[in-house]
């Protein structure tokens, strides 16, 4: 990504502002429909509890393979966000089904068994990690980077046109995703750190610091694909101190305790956000095709 000392040698474009607000409303709004969907099925219908979570899986897949038929990168990244949702909202509702066959109990320092089923995954999250750090194909930007500090790299930094997003953005959302949630439920820990300890206090300044700071890198960006993909690492940091805030009990969130006048906001802006996205997207792809049409055109001819 551009650094902050070239970002400031030219103007930021109005037009990459709004790719980089919709895009941020898009993501969050993703992320808490997620969370209130499952609190509804969860309260209100536990009955679809585990055929909802198989669901969620197959979709998922479905938008993943969806995306190898987009040539645009910004396609291939909306459905890849969709995609990485529903595996997620899966491997969730696989670990509530995990805790309740094991007997894990319902709630141990406010956390539910499927919380202290995901803590002990981080032994494979590490090596997940591990295998990101060392592979050099690994574009990610904080692998790179690590990558570079540490004197890692053996080889030229990868490069080269990547033909579909779609399973990298999901894999993103799934990592970035998983990677917090350890973070959080570990920091939580009496044993370890604790919820008002010194660990998850310099989590929650070090969350809204990076977020904005990512935030602001993002105004580099004035196309979906982009803005898309590095919208998840943003929005899912600021989770970290939603989620904290609501530790410390000075937040509810609006969509565990359903609050429907935000929630119809929230529902608002990403059906909204949706349909810009889409417009811009489709309008883009309709401007690709024309040489196309105009060459067999001239072909015939």
């Amino acid at each position: 990504m551009t650094t902050i000392k070239q970002m400031r040698q030219k103007p930021i474009k109005l037009k990459a502002v709004f790719y980089t607000a919709l895009s941020l409303i898009w993501i969050f709004a993703t992320v808490a429909l997620g969370h209130v969907v499952m609190v509804i099925i969860n309260n209100e219908h536990p009955e679809l509890m585990w055929s909802f979570g198989q669901w969620c899986m197959v979709v998922g897949f479905l938008f993943i393979v969806l995306t190898r038929f987009f040539k645009s990168d910004g396609w291939q990244s909306f459905f890849g966000v969709l995609g990485g949702t529903g595996m997620w909202i899966s491997f969730e509702y696989g670990l509530i089904y995990g805790g309740e066959r094991l007997g894990v109990s319902y709630t141990y320092n406010g956390s539910y068994p499927e919380y202290r089923m995901m803590q002990w995954s981080v032994g494979v999250l590490l090596m997940v990690c591990m295998y990101l750090m060392f592979q050099e194909s690994v574009r990610c930007n904080l692998f790179a980077y690590l990558r570079r500090k540490l004197h890692l790299m053996r080889g030229a930094v990868a490069t080269g046109k990547i033909d579909n997003y779609g399973p990298r953005t999901a894999f993103e959302y799934i990592m970035t995703t998983w990677f917090f949630y350890v973070l959080l439920i570990m920091g939580y820990d009496e044993a370890i750190f604790g919820a008002k300890g010194k660990f998850i206090y310099a989590v929650f300044f070090c969350s809204f610091a990076v977020a904005f700071y990512l935030a602001y890198k993002l105004l580099n960006f004035d196309t979906f694909g982009a803005n898309l993909r590095y919208s998840i690492p943003v929005v899912l940091i600021f989770w970290n101190d939603i989620e904290i805030l609501a530790k410390w009990g000075m937040l509810k969130e609006p969509w565990v305790h359903i609050n429907w006048p935000i929630m119809l906001a929230i529902i608002f802006g990403f059906c909204f956000s949706s349909y810009l996205i889409y417009k811009d997207l489709s309008a883009k792809r309709s401007k690709e095709t024309m040489p196309v049409i105009e060459d067999l055109k001239q072909a015939e001819i």
